[in-house]
């Protein structure tokens, strides 16, 4: 059965009940659930009909885990799991800017921080960077610094040319088949 949640903390419930051991796996059981539970609250979301959630800490919060990482779970191998990237960086650049981030403990901060590691330009990854490295977690650090040497590398994620239709150079091609980032 298919619900749309009344409010961002039916989204933040959900995620940190699942936690950070299905967050950045693949989990095909994970994925089915998130589909089956938040599949039309999404679509609403990505059409602007969530957009006064940003407003708030916790809307914004709860916003941006539904267009950057929802997005993500709903349409792996898809071109549909960057669709909304560029909406969620925008919130994340407002949230960062009003200081939201800090209204949250550390974990949960990242979340504000991934829209600007999963962009295609310099200039977002270079924040990423910043972020995480003032974040202080040395794992999110590296990730952030993984992203950004691939951006600069390369100009764009080769890892989402096919699901994008994008044609993959010699070099993306060596880069993917030497085990290149994959995630």
């Amino acid at each position: 059965m298919t619900t749309t949640p009344a409010d961002p903390f039916d989204i933040l419930d959900f995620w940190w009940k699942a936690g950070a051991t299905k967050w950045f796996t693949r989990d095909a059981e994970f994925d089915a659930e998130i589909h089956e539970r938040f599949h039309e609250m999404h679509a609403i979301a990505a059409q602007g009909g969530f957009d006064g959630w940003s407003e708030t800490p916790h809307g914004a919060l709860a916003l941006i885990i539904v267009l950057d990482q929802f997005s993500r779970n709903l349409h792996r191998e898809d071109a549909h799991a960057f669709a909304n990237d560029a909406k969620a960086l925008e919130i994340a650049r407002s949230c960062i800017a009003r200081g939201f981030h800090r209204a949250f403990p550390s974990e949960a901060r990242t979340f504000f921080f991934l829209p600007f590691e999963h962009a295609e330009e310099i200039a977002a990854q270079q924040t990423s960077v910043d972020l995480f490295r003032q974040h202080g977690n040395e794992q999110t650090y590296l990730y952030a610094l993984i992203h950004l040497d691939v951006i600069r590398r390369f100009g764009r994620f080769p890892h989402r040319n096919r699901a994008l239709g994008r044609t993959t150079s010699p070099e993306e091609q060596s880069y993917l088949d030497t085990g290149g980032f994959s995630s």
